[in-house]
């Protein structure tokens, strides 16, 4: 299995709240736990991206706004408003959800158009589709992530978590698939250290997860 520091595995970890509809104070307290660690970005949710970004960017930590969460059920209206206000508010990173419905209907042209809006608007920016690998076949899950690329995203983001558990199985199956032409972060399920790594050694770049400290300690 692949061995990694704490500090070089913080460092290709997004955190996420692990709180449910937390508090002003509860993410104050939370982010503060955060502080020992360089990690890739901290993600949050829309309402919350001005916040953290006024305690994170003086620490030189990145944020990540996260898109139409957890299933992209939004108009691509909708969607731009919340991109475009998660980068006023500091956001140096989106997390966009597929539409997975329109995938599962077939239209494959509104989940491109769809995608393809927000990777525009968010200029040189890092962007994650989540595609669901944990809610469709291997063969579904990389067509999700096919037309995710055709849109211009270049990292691949899992699973949105809510219960949706990544298998390194399905990590291995798009590394196969795209090679080193896309980035990908495993997400949904990875709650210590030895799932992350794992996750790591099966061709993830990045992992997510609400337990940070089952990952990396402290």
């Amino acid at each position: 299995m692949t061995e990694l520091s704490a500090s070089d595995l913080a460092a290709r970890v997004d955190a996420s709240v692990p709180i449910p509809a937390a508090t002003e104070a509860e993410l104050w307290e939370w982010f503060s736990r955060l502080e020992p660690w360089r990690l890739a970005a901290v993600a949050v949710e829309p309402a919350m991206v001005g916040l953290a970004s006024k305690w994170f960017h003086p620490r030189g930590q990145p944020v990540c706004g996260l898109i139409a969460y957890p299933l992209g059920a939004m108009t691509t209206g909708a969607k731009v408003v919340q991109a475009e206000q998660a980068l006023s508010d500091g956001a140096d990173e989106l997390d966009i959800a597929m539409d997975l419905s329109a995938f599962r209907s077939g239209d494959y042209g509104k989940v491109v158009d769809d995608l393809r809006t927000v990777r525009w608007l968010a200029g040189d920016r890092t962007v994650k589709c989540i595609y669901y690998s944990s809610l469709l076949s291997e063969s579904e899950g990389l067509e999700a992530a096919a037309l995710a690329v055709e849109a211009g995203i270049t990292f691949l983001k899992t699973n949105p978590g809510y219960g949706n558990v990544t298998a390194p199985e399905q990590v291995a199956a798009v590394r196969r698939r795209f090679g080193q032409e896309v980035r990908v972060m495993a997400s949904g399920g990875i709650r210590n250290r030895a799932e992350a790594l794992s996750m790591i050694a099966s061709g993830a770049d990045r992992v997510a997860t609400s337990s940070l400290v089952g990952v990396l300690g402290g």
